[in-house]
């Protein structure tokens, strides 16, 4: 039989798998992390302003977003050391009780969840802004209007010593620069990425984290899992592999499915996963929307991209989150006076409207609707972003109905591996364990078995945290 190389093996570093490195390696586990993206520390984020990395991820290209453009389907994820933590605004908070009601194995409620949030929120720290942007007090001023409560939200910020200096107008940039500048939390603000949390305690307590190397295929092998994986850059190491007693996947919603759906039915190598892969796809009621030419239009700040969100979930089960402002001077909206104002808005929101994900002949992964489940929440968000124009003065400009009815658009993807009772009904069990196949576990927004309605990073998190605690239980 071979020799172990590690006791657990992590796919992917974002919300699922930092949680797991760490809960593992505190465990007194062997811990080996693969990543296929690379390090972001300071000088990364200078060569990616300044154009000598990528990005935009490609094969063979590593970058730190990656788009998913295929038929139907248009999301955003990231790819890098701390995974989705790079994209992500900051915004950490718990799924709300209702998005628990349905769908989730007996058991699995908001009561039973708390603990695994309160663990998060300890490792993770959010926090209020300190000091109000004038954008925040335009939303609450708007939400006054609506009759509607602005909730500042708690985000993964540190905060600088001098806010009075997140109050001032951003430095001239670059487009690019300015992009690079709010994925790392704004002009004046850092975010808290994982890599600078969970991971960097795992590393401290012993886990080996292994940037650039994607996962091709996972076999089980005696009493394990041998997982191969290739180097993104050759020069700095030859592909792999690892054999591992347990193995966690969580390289995101999408490309976790993608990777299931090719171990079960081209490589063959995982032929018994269940035939729920794929299948309860959610976008999370994502919309993005820009305010244009608002009357009281807020003065451009250094702050962080979201410092507030309209609360409308008590009767439409969705919040209205300002997102920042469109830079000044870009050459993006100086083509009239009264675009020269650009607020960005983002909708979440509990939408049941339920998708499925396959692979095509190409083997890339594809999306298709099921009918008719989801045009409900789509006009309700579209008649309340309405109402937002009409309280802030401002011209709306969001895209056409026909769009989201036939693309699932996202940077929130939830689903596809769920965690059921059955492996008629889902992929997992309860307990975050692949069906068929022991010592293999799932931790990621794939997991989930419905939409958050809320930013999910959270909840993601505290199922990890739920998902590795059983793991090391049963070890």
């Amino acid at each position: 039989m071979s020799q172990l190389d590690c006791d657990l093996l992590v796919v992917g570093s974002g919300f699922g798998g930092s949680v797991c490195a760490l809960r593992g390696v505190e465990a007194g586990l062997r811990v080996v992390v693969l990543e296929r993206g690379r390090r972001m520390d300071a000088a990364a984020f200078d060569d990616l302003a300044d154009g000598r990395i990528n990005l935009f991820h490609r094969r063979n290209a590593p970058g730190l977003i990656e788009l998913h453009t295929r038929r139907s389907l248009m999301a955003a994820t990231g790819s890098g050391v701390g995974g989705g933590s790079h994209l992500y605004t900051g915004v950490t908070v718990p799924a709300p009780p209702e998005a628990f009601a349905d769908d989730w194995p007996d058991g699995m409620t908001f009561e039973r969840m708390a603990p695994y949030f309160a663990r998060v929120g300890q490792v993770i720290r959010p926090s209020a802004i300190p000091q109000p942007m004038e954008r925040t007090v335009a939303l609450e001023t708007i939400g006054r209007r609506l009759g509607a409560e602005v909730t500042r939200l708690p985000v993964a910020m540190d905060w600088p010593d001098d806010t009075n200096g997140m109050t001032r107008p951003p430095p001239p940039n670059g487009l690019r620069r300015h992009v690079v500048t709010l994925l790392q939390g704004g002009p004046s603000v850092r975010k808290r990425t994982l890599d600078k949390t969970y991971l960097c305690r795992a590393e401290e307590l012993g886990a080996d984290v292994r940037p650039l190397c994607e996962v091709r295929t996972v076999t089980p092998e005696g009493d394990g899992y041998r997982v191969h994986y290739r180097r993104a850059d050759p020069e700095d190491g030859l592909d792999g592999s690892i054999y591992a007693r347990r193995v966690v996947i969580a390289a995101g919603a999408l490309n976790t499915v993608r990777l299931l759906l090719k171990l079960r039915d081209v490589s063959r190598a995982l032929p018994r996963l269940s035939k729920a892969v794929g299948t309860r796809f959610f976008t999370n009621g994502d919309f993005g929307a820009l305010l244009l030419g608002p009357k009281a239009a807020p003065g451009e700040d250094s702050g962080p991209p979201v410092t507030a969100w309209i609360d409308l979930w008590k009767q439409d089960r969705m919040y209205l989150m300002e997102t920042g402002l469109l830079p000044i001077g870009l050459g993006v909206v100086n083509f009239s006076k009264r675009l020269s104002r650009a607020w960005s808005f983002g909708v979440m929101g509990l939408d049941n409207h339920r998708g499925r994900l396959r692979l095509d002949r190409r083997g890339a992964l594809v999306h298709e609707f099921e009918a008719g489940s989801g045009e409900v929440f789509d006009h309700r968000r579209r008649d309340r972003l309405r109402e937002l124009a009409a309280a802030a003065g401002g011209l709306l400009l969001m895209s056409p109905a026909w769009m989201t009815r036939r693309a699932a658009v996202t940077i929130h993807p939830i689903g596809g591996a769920r965690m059921a009772e059955s492996p008629d009904e889902g992929v997992t069990d309860p307990f975050g364990e692949v069906f068929g196949y022991p010592g293999l576990f799932i931790a990621d927004a794939g997991v989930l078995p419905a939409p958050t309605g809320v930013a999910p990073s959270m909840t993601i998190a505290a199922v990890a945290e739920f998902v590795i605690e059983q793991m090391v239980r049963r070890c």
